[in-house]
């Protein structure tokens, strides 16, 4: 039985531990020669660093809750809306939990025995007091309340987008499982298995971490403002920012030979890196440096 075999049955078979089957997904990205692969692989098996933006499989949706009491009337496990905790803290996604734990961690039979899962809260529960709950009340305990079947999704998410690329592999190349059907790989396979990995994965506008030394595709077709407007909206763009490239742009309809920008569109591309510097920008610099180039480069038409 060839690897992607294997990798497809793994996917199929829920006894077989999700970490199991990524580890081969590890030896094949290795054989594909393809980084974003091999980052992903490396990120669900280890969890991923603060520093990397998160699929959105493991953005998690959380439900407020509140104990507390005054001396006269104590309160278990009230619900809090959600719309209020984020106006009390300023922190617009507070109710989602950025889970960035190992995939290995995650213990589905045990999840399912539980009624929910708590994520203490405790060190935002001075936002409350008078905005969300009377000041009369000490708050005894705060916290984000999930289903366990949230969790377990992120192993089912793992599970079916493997297969789907492995589906999506053997579809481009029938002979794939074959003795050296996918090696040596060269420039063209790198750059399939690339778009690939984007449109069954991490979906074709994701990127997963730096993303070095491979080929993001993003669609941009030539001069069409608007393929460039939609996929800066979908990467967390301010407005201003997009009115600004706009504009730039306009001033700037062409590019040199040597792809390099015209001073005002380059000026904005410093301008956004230094965004992604600071946290004005969610998305590292490295990231956000590649993702600007492509998308430029796609709407002046050079590859």
């Amino acid at each position: 039985m060839g690897l992607l075999a294997e990798i497809q049955n793994d996917a199929l078979n829920d006894a077989t531990p999700v970490a199991t089957m990524l580890r081969k997904v590890l030896v094949l990205a290795s054989y594909l020669d393809s980084d974003v692969l091999e980052e992903w692989v490396t990120h669900e098996l280890n969890g991923y660093p603060s520093t990397v933006d998160l699929p959105s499989y493991r953005l998690l949706q959380m439900n407020f809750k509140v104990s507390g009491g005054n001396g006269f009337q104590n309160i278990e496990g009230a619900p809090l809306s959600s719309r209020s905790v984020i106006h009390a803290t300023k922190i617009k996604d507070i109710d989602v939990l950025k889970f960035r734990e190992a995939i290995g961690t995650i213990d589905p039979e045990t999840l399912k025995a539980s009624e929910y899962i708590s994520v203490n809260l405790m060190n935002y529960a001075h936002f409350l007091y008078e905005k969300v709950i009377e000041p009369s009340y000490a708050v005894h305990n705060f916290w984000g309340a999930l289903a366990p079947h949230q969790i377990i999704g992120v192993v089912e998410a793992v599970r079916n987008r493997v297969l789907e690329f492995v589906l999506a592999l053997r579809k481009t190349y029938p002979i794939a499982d074959e003795v050296n059907g996918l090696t040596p790989p060269n420039p063209e396979m790198t750059k399939a298995v690339t778009n690939i990995y984007y449109n069954t994965i991490h979906g074709n506008v994701g990127v997963a971490g730096e993303a070095n030394n491979s080929t993001v595709n993003f669609v941009v077709n030539q001069g069409s403002i608007n393929d460039l407007r939609q996929q800066l909206i979908q990467h967390r763009v301010d407005e201003a920012d997009i009115i600004d490239l706009e504009a730039a742009l306009a001033a700037e309809p062409t590019i040199e030979a040597d792809k390099r920008f015209g001073p005002r569109v380059a000026a904005w591309m410093g301008k956004m890196v230094g965004k992604a510097a600071s946290g004005a920008w969610d998305v590292s610099v490295n990231v956000g440096s590649t993702l600007l180039s492509t998308l430029l480069l796609g709407y002046y038409g050079i590859d």
